[in-house]
């Protein structure tokens, strides 16, 4: 027997980290990460214990729990790692099992703080638990660190930007607007010598104070004369004036001018003359095609479409006598229609093309051999509406003007040649005659004329001016729309038309009213040619068997030979198929065949015929004896045996006997005949007949 102490002293400890129990057989296991072994009093440990808050335990067989640094913190049994403090938290103890918020006027923009830091000077934080501090906004300040507010600047004191540490004065020439709590420049004839002024101060009698911001008045000069920097005044150059206000010579304001030294004042330009910039010592004269009808004007106006002014400095422009006109605007001659035109008159609409930031000079100005940039900006423009309307709408150019502000603003104003400019008549003469092979088509035709009938009269007046409105209306939608701005724009960048890229917000494209009215000659068109009809300029479409090729035809040439026409107003005859001929002016074309007078080449045939009808004779000639008379040794033969028979039958012969056949013979070659004539006639007629179909006499 062994005794129990003996089995007592057979127990080993576990070591540090580990328990055993009944449920592990008595067997040393490691306590998992965050927890540790729980020692009882006897030193000896059966169970493992979790961590408690504010501590953990990383690993296995851990042999106690360790506390969370500062900065980190962990709020619940059993942690394995503690977490660090959110931004705008902190904890400076160790075993924390929270995080505390930063105070008002401080902050920490980062996780793990174990202090807050205090916000800087030009800035403050009014709240707890802020990551960040917040800049003093515009009128305010801060000159003390860890602030929960900011101060207001003073009366005459600004801080016009974020985290001021302090507010500014509004400097000398300067006051203090309390309505919009900022520094504004005093206007000219005012002043503030110092500093935080809530107002300016007007200038004694005497002095002035040219020019804005100005903290000091000046003594001002003699009329007439102006002092330059601080020397001895000197006599207003041209272009400039003192009436005895100022100081310096101040520059003529536009639409004024003075043209001698010492000018007092700037009279205005009279009517007729202009000046468009300041400082102008001379007005100019308004160029031919404009007026100016008022004084003080800074630039000349363009005559209206069907006036004209053929001098320069025109007070107004003179209205074109009917049926004379003038087509644009800017016109110095009145026109008529020549031989061949007719006049033409036109509403459409017009267009205007803002570009900001674009002077006029840059349009206009081009170098040597090189196209304008106002001709490559009119064609791009063109094909940008062609491209998104489907059909070509020329444009005309109106007007070019420039408006000088803050910004350059050019403004092109166009007019959309919207409709036909051939004349309803002639357009209604020219239409395509449709033929139709058979009465199915006759049918068809006249059931859509019936239902086009009926629709107009449901309708109730549907005419060209609703379709000539709805283009309009179609114009005005494509232009204002911003797609087709934005390819517009592309379009003046492929054309390199402006330098560098040219943004979508610096172009503008709109529609004005009233539209463009105005009148012009328009030369006929190929297929017409020019008519004067009840003291009216028409243009006729050429008749059936005649054409014109070029504009403004005064008469129509008839078709050529071997072409034809054979409809109204053709442009060029069409020339006759193979094997046809056809006279000159010729509605249609003549199949050609034997003895066919108008086909080409008729006298040439007809020689050769003969010629050749002459050689056959001759051969027929040849082949007549033999054919009538027989061969000659058969001749012979039947000659011989009729003497014989003669002989045997008379015993001799006599002179005045002949024999049957030889008295057939002769008879028929000495005279012919009117039967045989027949026959022979019959075969030269049969002959002319198979030389008359053979194909090498069909032209």
């Amino acid at each position: 027997m062994i005794p129990a102490s003996a089995f007592t002293e057979l127990c080993v400890a576990c070591p540090e980290g580990s328990y055993s129990n009944s449920s592990t057989g008595q067997k040393c296991r490691s306590c998992p990460p965050g927890s540790t072994p729980d020692i009882t009093s006897n030193g000896r440990a059966a169970n493992c214990r979790s961590c408690l808050p504010g501590t953990f335990a990383n690993e296995s067989a851990s042999p106690a729990c360790t506390p969370c640094p500062p900065g980190t913190f962990a709020a619940s049994v059993g942690a394995t790692s503690c977490d660090p403090c959110s931004p705008g938290e902190f904890t400076a103890a160790q075993g924390s099992t929270s995080c505390s918020a930063c105070a008002v006027g401080t902050h920490f923009n980062s996780t793990g703080a174990t202090v807050c830091a205090s916000c800087p000077a030009g800035t403050f934080v009014h709240a707890e638990g802020e990551a960040e501090c917040l800049m003093c906004p515009r009128g305010s300040y801060q000159d003390e660190a860890g602030s929960v507010e900011c101060k207001p600047c003073p009366v005459g004191y600004v801080a016009p930007q974020l985290g001021h540490v302090k507010c500014s004065p509004c400097s000398p020439g300067s006051f203090y607007d309390v309505n919009i709590k900022t520094c504004m420049l005093c206007r000219p004839g005012t002043f503030t010598s110092a500093a935080a002024q809530t107002e300016c101060s007007e200038c004694e009698n005497g002095t002035v104070a040219e020019g804005v911001g100005i903290d000091t008045c000046l003594s001002v000069a003699a009329p007439g004369w102006g002092f330059q920097a601080a020397t001895a005044p000197v006599q207003c150059q041209p272009g400039t004036f003192n009436d005895g206000k100022w100081r310096t010579c101040q520059p003529c304001s536009p639409g004024s001018f003075a043209a001698d030294m010492g000018s007092r004042m700037c009279p205005s330009c009279a009517k007729g003359s202009f000046a468009s910039s300041i400082g102008s010592s001379y007005c100019e004269m308004a160029p031919p095609g404009s007026f100016v009808q008022s004084e003080g004007a800074v630039q000349a106006e363009l005559c209206d479409s069907n006036h004209i002014a053929a001098d320069s400095g025109s007070k107004e422009c003179t209205r074109c006598q009917p049926p004379s006109f003038s087509f644009l605007p800017g016109g110095v001659e009145c026109s008529l229609a020549r031989p061949g035109e007719i006049y033409d008159h036109v509403k459409w609409p017009r267009l205007a093309l803002d570009l900001a930031g674009i002077e006029q000079h840059d349009l206009v100005d081009t170098t040597d051999g090189q196209a304008l940039p106002i001709d490559v900006l009119i064609q791009s423009w063109t094909d940008a509406l062609t491209s998104y309307s489907g059909s070509s709408r020329p444009l005309h150019v109106l007007q070019v003007t420039q408006q000088s502000d803050v910004t350059q603003l050019t403004q092109i104003i166009v007019a959309v040649e919207t409709s036909s400019p051939l004349p309803t008549k002639l357009q209604a003469d020219n239409k395509l005659e449709k033929e139709f092979g058979d009465a199915i088509h006759q049918a068809a035709e006249a059931a859509e004329s019936a239902l086009d009938d009926l629709l107009d009269e449901l309708k109730g007046s549907s005419d060209g001016k609703e379709r000539r409105e709805s283009d309009i209306d179609l114009l005005a939608d494509l232009v204002s729309s911003g797609s087709f701005r934005d390819a517009l724009v592309r379009q003046f960048g492929r054309a390199n038309l402006f330098q560098g890229a040219l943004a979508f917000s610096m172009v503008n494209v709109s529609m004005l009213e009233p539209p463009f009215n105005s009148t012009r000659a328009l030369a006929c068109s190929p297929g017409t040619f020019f008519s004067i009809t009840d003291n009216e300029r028409v243009c006729v479409p050429c008749p059936i068997g005649s054409y014109s090729s070029t504009s403004g035809a005064l008469k129509c040439e008839l078709c050529r030979r071997r072409t034809f026409s054979s409809e109204k107003g053709r442009e060029k005859c069409k020339p006759c198929p193979l094997g046809s001929d056809a006279a000159p002016g010729a509605s249609s074309c003549i199949e050609c065949s034997w003895f066919t007078y108008e086909c080409e080449g008729f006298w040439q045939d007809l020689v050769v015929a003969v010629c050749v009808g002459a050689a056959l004779l001759r051969m027929l000639y040849k082949k007549i004896p033999k054919l009538c008379v027989g061969d000659q040794a058969v001749q012979q033969q039947d000659e011989s045996v009729a003497l014989m028979t003669a002989v045997r039958a008379h015993g001799r012969t006599f002179d005045g006997v002949r024999y049957a056949p030889m008295v057939r013979l002769s008879t028929l070659v000495a005279r012919p005949t009117l039967s045989n004539a027949v026959s022979v006639c019959r075969a030269l007629f049969q002959l002319m007949r198979c030389l008359v179909a053979s194909p090498i006499w069909t032209t």
